[in-house]
């Protein structure tokens, strides 16, 4: 099977340029509400649970 690596980015700041062009796939959370983002450990849970699914 095909290797993955999780990385997780600071939020305001992101990831760099550098680790940008070493990314094939790129997930993000569809938000709701009033919260502009979730920490990180929201963040790991939910898309962990949706990689074991």
């Amino acid at each position: 099977g095909k290797e993955t690596i999780l990385f997780l980015a600071n939020e305001s700041r992101g990831p760099s340029e550098k680790l940008l062009s070493l990314i094939d796939k790129k997930i993000t959370i569809p938000g709701k509400g009033k919260a502009e983002s979730l920490n990180v450990a929201s963040a790991s849970a939910i898309i962990l649970a949706e990689l074991t699914k």
